[in-house]
C-alpha cells in the first residue's frame, strides 16, 4: 500500500488514502474507497524529487508524495517515459536540444521575422500606415518629445522649400519642424507620410555662421529625400510588423506580451536596418539626380554628423554635438553609405 492524497476534482480538500495496484486496477482505501481501471488512468510525466500525479477518468486525481513511492507505483503500472523525457536524462542530448532551440530562435529572429514582416507589410492597406503614424505623432506630442519650433520664419520657409525641390508626385509627405531635445539633431519618417525635422538638425546644417547657402539647401534636400524613401518603401510599417512578430515570439516563449501594447510609441525610436538605409539612400540618390541636386553635400553632412564639430565650430553648445549622435543611432552610419553617395556624385571617397 502506498500513502497518497486524493482530490475528487470538485473540491480543494485532500483526502488521505492508501493506494494499491494489481490485476489491472487501482484500489483506494481510507477517506475515500474507490476502484479505477489502470488502463484508464493517466500518469503525469514525472520530475525528480516531486510528487507523482495520477489522473482518473472521472476528473479526480491522486498525488503520491516522495520520489521512491511514486517510482514503485509507476513500475507497478508499467509506466514508460516518453522519448522526450528519456532524452532529458542524457546531458549531451539535453545540451544538443538547447543548442538547436537557440539556433532555431536565432534563425527566426534574423531571417524568419523580417521576411514575414515584409510580407505582412505588403498586404496591409495604406490606412494602417495613416493610423500608426497618427498614433505615433500623438504619442510624441503627449510625451513632450515634440515642441513648437523656435526657428525663424525665414528658416522654416527654407525647410519647406527644400521639400518642394524633391517631393515626388507619388508620395504624400507632411513636413513638420519641431524643437526637441529628445530627438536632438535628427529627422524621422513616420508611417503614413509624416516627416519630422528637428530645430537642432536645421541649426546643425546651417552651422555657426547661420548660412543657408546652396550647400546647406542641398544637404537638407538630401535628408528629406532619404526620409521620403523610408515613407515610400513603408519601412516604418515593416519595422512595426517585425516588432509585433518579435513580441509574439517572445510571448510564446516567455509569456510576455507587454511589448505589443507599446508599438505606436515605439515609432519615435525607429532604427532602420542597414538594408533599409541602403534602400532609402538609393531612393534619395535617384530623387536628387532627377531634380538636379548633387549627392555630395549629403555625404559630407553624414560625415560631419559622424565626426563631430569642426575646428571653427568649437564654440557651439556641447549638447548639440551629443544630440547629433541621435541621427546616427536612428540612421546607422557606415562608410558604405557615404561612399555610395560620393560615387553617385562622381567624387572620390576621400574627397574633402
Amino acid at each position: 500500500m502506498i500513502a497518497a492524497h486524493y482530490f475528487d476534482g470538485r473540491h480543494a480538500r485532500a483526502h488521505a488514502v492508501e493506494l494499491a495496484a494489481g490485476d489491472g486496477v487501482l484500489t483506494l482505501h481510507g477517506d475515500v474507497d474507490k476502484t479505477y481501471a489502470a488502463h484508464a488512468t493517466r500518469i503525469a510525466e514525472p520530475f525528480e524529487r516531486t510528487s507523482t500525479v495520477l489522473y482518473f477518468d472521472d476528473g479526480a486525481r491522486c498525488e503520491i508524495p516522495g520520489a521512491g513511492p511514486g517510482r514503485l507505483l509507476r513500475d507497478a503500472l508499467g509506466y514508460r517515459p516518453t522519448r522526450v523525457v528519456r532524452l532529458t536524462a542524457y546531458t549531451r542530448a539535453a545540451l544538443l536540444a538547447l543548442v538547436l532551440l537557440a539556433a532555431l530562435i536565432l534563425a527566426a529572429a534574423i531571417w524568419g521575422v523580417p521576411a514575414a514582416a515584409d510580407r505582412i507589410a505588403r498586404t496591409l492597406p495604406p490606412s494602417v500606415d495613416q493610423s500608426l503614424g497618427q498614433s505615433a505623432l500623438q504619442a510624441l506630442h503627449a510625451s513632450g518629445t515634440l515642441q513648437d519650433s523656435r526657428l525663424s520664419d525665414e528658416w522654416l520657409a527654407e525647410v519647406h522649400q527644400a521639400l518642394a525641390r524633391v517631393a515626388p508626385a507619388d508620395v504624400r509627405v507632411r513636413l513638420m519642424v519641431h524643437n526637441s531635445r529628445v530627438l536632438g539633431a535628427n529627422a524621422i519618417a513616420l508611417p503614413g507620410g509624416s516627416v519630422v525635422v528637428s530645430d537642432a538638425l536645421v541649426r546643425f546644417i546651417v552651422g555657426k555662421k547661420g548660412e543657408f547657402g546652396e550647400v546647406q539647401k542641398a544637404q537638407l534636400a538630401g535628408v528629406l529625400a532619404h526620409e521620403i524613401g523610408h515613407v515610400r518603401m513603408r519601412h516604418g510599417v515593416r519595422i512595426l510588423a517585425s516588432s509585433s512578430l518579435s513580441a509574439a515570439l517572445a510571448a510564446g516563449l516567455f509569456g510576455d506580451v507587454s511589448g505589443v501594447a507599446s508599438l505606436p510609441a515605439a515609432v519615435a525610436g525607429l532604427s532602420y536596418s542597414r538594408d533599409m538605409e541602403a534602400e532609402a539612400d538609393e531612393y534619395a540618390i535617384a530623387l536628387l539626380k532627377k531634380n538636379g541636386i548633387s549627392t555630395l553635400p549629403l555625404a559630407e553632412l553624414l560625415e560631419r554628423l559622424d565626426n563631430g564639430p569642426d575646428e571653427d565650430e568649437e564654440e557651439s553648445p556641447g549638447w548639440l554635438w551629443e544630440a547629433a549622435g541621435n541621427f546616427m543611432e536612428s540612421h546607422p552610419m557606415t562608410a558604405q553609405r557615404t561612399a555610395r553617395l560620393r560615387a553617385a556624385a562622381g567624387a572620390p571617397r576621400d574627397n574633402p
